[in-house]
This record gives structure tokens, C-alpha cells and sequence, in this order.
């Protein structure tokens, strides 16, 4: 195995829980009757949706797709919120994740080169990248494949990119839809990060935490 790749947002740093919650909030102050746990579960489907519709032509930047979202969240619950700046605290958290300490341990001491192929828009991870001073060989983004995950174009695209073949990688994501089975979908191995302790399907390769990979590098 020549390289590891790895998601961005809840893999090496913090997913946007806070954002989130907010976003519940401001639905609920704005006189949404349905129950907190159910606009959770409409931000998760409607930005699935959205994802997987936002390709080639299609394509719009994950800062689009956020707008998108939050109307769509307004429509079903009959309320209306601030959705720009709504939208603009997501994307503000894109730069502004902080990462989890098992990761930059991970990156620090792994043997061979990581990269970081993630759903988000190239700006953004570019300036988080930055900012954490991450020992990475390259990045891809799905900006530059103009497709999210867990569709196999934005992992082909992005192999070509680094310069590698499906049978050289592992990939480590914390999303079982979009990284482990799309990764498998796309010809990678893949492992899950199952950091929240759930269920783990028959046959699933799953891990807590990035770190506990290190040591396991040698089974893949």
C-alpha cells in the first residue's frame, strides 16, 4: 500500500455538530412545531439529496448546496429563517473545525504519505489545511471532481490526481454511506470510523478513532 486517504469533516477534524444545533434552534424560535430530532433528520436528507444530484452540469459548490438545504428545511416546517447567514456559519466552520487529536497523530506518525479526499469546497479546505499545519501529500476536493461522495467519480478523479491506482490506497472515513461503501464502490479499500459506537453491519471493517488505524496498516 503506497498512500492512505482519508475525509475531512468528522474523520480528521470535528463534524459541524454546533452549526447544527443552531440551525435547530433558529427553526424552533422561528415557530416550527415539528420535533428537534426531525430537522436533524431533514438536513441530513435533504443535503444527501442534494449531493448526489450536484454533478457534472449540475454541479453547485457545498456553500450553494447549504442555501439549498435550509429552504428546503423552511418549506417543509412552514417557517422562514436567515437562511444566508445560516448558510454562512456553515461555511464559516469549514475553515474553523478543529481537528481531533487521534488524527494529527495519526498523519504525524503514519509510515506513508495521507492525503485528504473530502466533500467540500476547495477554498475552504485549502484555508483549514492551513491553519492546522497538516503533514498531507495532496488534496482533492469535490469542487475539483464537480461530484460528491459517495459518487466513484470523485475517487477516480481524485486517484488520477495523486497519481495513484485504486489497489495502492485504503481510504478512512467516518460516513458508512459516503466514505467506506462509496470508496468499496470506487474499487478502494476502506475502513469506518465508527467514533459514536454504533452498530456495525456484518462485514464492515470498522475502527474508533484514526489512530487505532496505525497500528493496523500492515492487514490491508
Amino acid at each position: 500500500m503506497k498512500a492512505v486517504l482519508l475525509d475531512c469533516y468528522g474523520t480528521v477534524a470535528h463534524e459541524a455538530d454546533v452549526v447544527l444545533a443552531g440551525y435547530v434552534c433558529a427553526f424552533l424560535q422561528a415557530g416550527a412545531t415539528v420535533p428537534a430530532e426531525e430537522i436533524y433528520k431533514l438536513w441530513w436528507k435533504h443535503f444527501a439529496r442534494e449531493c448526489d444530484r450536484a454533478c457534472g452540469e449540475n454541479f453547485h459548490l457545498q456553500k450553494e448546496l447549504y442555501v439549498f438545504v435550509l429552504e428546503k428545511i423552511e418549506e417543509e416546517c412552514g417557517v422562514r429563517v436567515d437562511v444566508k447567514a445560516l448558510a454562512k456559519e456553515m461555511a464559516d466552520f469549514s475553515v474553523s473545525a478543529e481537528p481531533f487529536e487521534d488524527s494529527l497523530r495519526f498523519i504525524e506518525e503514519c509510515p506513508i504519505p495521507c492525503y485528504i479526499l473530502s466533500n467540500i469546497d476547495t477554498a475552504e479546505l485549502k484555508a483549514m489545511v492551513g491553519k492546522m499545519k497538516l503533514n498531507l501529500k495532496g488534496i482533492y476536493t469535490s469542487e475539483m471532481a464537480r461530484a460528491y461522495k459517495p459518487d466513484p467519480q470523485i475517487f477516480s478523479k481524485g486517484l488520477q490526481y495523486f497519481g495513484l491506482k485504486a489497489d495502492e490506497v485504503l481510504y478512512a472515513g467516518d460516513s458508512l454511506r459516503n466514505d467506506y461503501w462509496g470508496a468499496r464502490g470506487a474499487g478502494i479499500k476502506s475502513v469506518w470510523l465508527n467514533r459514536l459506537n454504533a452498530p456495525v453491519p456484518q462485514g464492515v471493517v470498522a475502527l474508533p478513532d484514526l489512530y487505532s488505524l496505525l497500528g493496523k496498516l500492515s492487514d490491508f
